[in-house]
């Protein structure tokens, strides 16, 4: 005669860690997700309706959808311009002639 376990035939348990790993990338997906949506309604380059379409990706389609969201929302994004370091000043003697264009 077999005895069988006290469990139920299909009730099995994971081991600890398995948990933890599952939390961990439920974690990083959610924080994924939110990084995109606030990527995508900080952006000022789509109109309304773009960013609803783009919203309902993000969250419909996890991973893909945020990574492909953020990267068209960040490549829009508007650049400040920073003042070029190569450039002199106007008291400086990097001019071209050196001393000569003080007098």
């Amino acid at each position: 005669m077999a005895t069988f376990p006290s469990k139920a035939l299909g009730e099995a348990t994971l081991p600890r860690h398995v948990y933890f790993v599952l939390t961990f990338i439920a974690i990083a997906v959610l924080a994924g997700n939110l990084t995109a949506t606030v990527v995508v309604l900080r952006s000022d380059f789509y109109s309304p309706l773009q960013r609803r379409l783009q919203l309902a990706l993000v969250w419909l389609i996890p991973v893909i959808g945020a990574a492909c969201c953020a990267s068209f929302a960040s490549i829009h994004r508007r650049a400040v311009p920073k003042p070029d370091k190569r450039f002199p000043r106007p008291d400086s003697f990097d001019l071209p002639g050196g001393e000569a264009n003080g007098l």
